[in-house]
């Protein structure tokens, strides 16, 4: 349930960014490509967050 759940996160978050970006750039193609890329970046950065919170609860954890 919690997959199902975070990939229709995922999909509210692209149609947020592209119409927002839409109002800033006034062209769709700009738009989609822009939410594409906050996409992809915002992946790899929680992709990273979750590294550095696993290394912290381990750190705490042993003490």
């Amino acid at each position: 349930m919690l997959f199902y759940k975070a990939i229709v996160w995922q999909m509210v978050g692209i149609v947020w960014i592209t119409l927002f970006s839409y109002l800033w750039f006034s062209n769709w193609n700009k738009s989609f490509l822009f939410s594409f890329i906050v996409m992809i970046v915002s992946i790899f950065i929680y992709v990273i967050y979750e590294i550095l919170w696993q290394k912290l609860l381990n750190k705490y954890s042993k003490k």
